[in-house]
């Protein structure tokens, strides 16, 4: 999902530049405005953000933090082009009132996500990254939100300031600033986005992804409480298909963390979750409530998939079989 975001970047600023070089051509077709024309810029700062705030967000939550960052700048893209093209005639006498708008929007956005980069990417420790993933990351995402955002600045300071200023050095300001802090952004972009594509990202990012750190006392004890709360009172245990990787993004903490606590506890993901599906079991079977229930079906609503492996784990933990665990314990199914 990451590269789809940084994918569809590229594609936009990509777009962006077309647009810019046949701008005759694409304003007079729907579809090329569509796929080509203006108001992809739009979705820069939320692309940027997401690209990095992804590596923080748990798996079950990621489609609804994606919605929420690129909703707006697709309800702004799309009300831009239903003037240019539903209500032509007014978008041609209201061109620059419509084009100063979309400005003040794209500046409004792009400061936003820089502030909201520069708060969430020091505060968000969910997953701790690896220094050097995150100084790749907090450049690639401070360098092109501090550039957009100054960008859609100068586009607007000529309406808010009123100075000729601008309008006597706009095609000196363009040509020897502007344009060629451009190409060493896009530059950048595209240098950046070939190394996380292909396969010698290796070379730049060797660490892994996220921070292998040991777990403090507090924090230890942080987990278990977790465990507790989540994988057996939630009864995330009774999940036949449940894994390491669902458990971490449940708990919302780096699967690595999550390994390293049960080697400290002397087990392993495995084996602590069949511990507990044995204890749930065992207090099933001597709950006159599930009286009717036989072996089989005891052990499928605590989350074991197939009998063998369940009689198994039972003899292996407890030492008996469970049909001696029940003669032993005078409970008649």
């Amino acid at each position: 999902m990451r590269l789809v975001i940084l994918g569809t970047l590229c594609f936009f600023v990509g777009a962006i530049f077309i647009n810019n070089l046949y701008w005759n051509i694409v304003k007079e077709s729907f579809f090329l405005s569509l796929l080509l024309g203006a108001g992809k810029n739009l979705f820069f700062g939320p692309l940027i953000y997401l690209y990095v705030s992804t590596t923080q967000v748990p798996k079950n939550k990621l489609k609804k933090h994606i919605l929420a960052h690129l909703t707006f700048p697709f309800l702004a893209h799309l009300v831009y082009l239903t003037i240019k093209f539903g209500y032509s005639t007014f978008y041609a006498a209201n061109y620059y009132w419509v084009v100063i708008s979309l400005g003040y929007v794209l500046f409004a956005i792009s400061l936003f996500y820089l502030v909201l980069g520069i708060v969430g990417f020091k505060r968000n420790t969910v997953k701790p990254l690896s220094p050097k993933v995150k100084r790749r990351y907090g450049y690639f995402m401070y360098v092109l939100l501090s550039y957009y955002c100054a960008i859609n600045l100068y586009n607007i300071l000529p309406y808010i300031t009123n100075s000729p200023f601008f309008a006597a050095n706009f095609l000196t300001l363009n040509r020897y600033v502007f344009m060629p802090i451009g190409l060493l952004i896009n530059t950048y972009l595209l240098l950046f986005s070939i190394t996380e594509f292909f396969k010698f990202k290796s070379f730049f990012v060797t660490s892994g992804l996220y921070q292998k750190t040991d777990i403090d006392p507090a924090g230890m004890n942080e987990l278990a409480i977790k465990l507790k709360e989540n994988l057996i009172e939630g009864k995330l245990y009774t999940d036949p298909n449940l894994t390491i990787s669902d458990l971490a993004n449940e708990l919302q903490v780096d699967k690595a963390r999550l390994r390293h606590y049960f080697k400290e506890q002397e087990t392993s993901f495995r084996k602590y979750l069949n511990s507990v599906r044995v204890s749930e079991f065992k207090i099933l079977l001597l709950n006159k409530e599930f009286h009717n229930y036989n072996l089989t079906g005891l052990s499928t609503m605590v989350g074991f998939q197939s009998e063998a492996t369940f009689f198994r784990v039972f003899k292996e933990m407890e030492g008996v079989t469970p049909s001696e665990f029940q003669q032993k314990n005078s409970i008649d199914l």
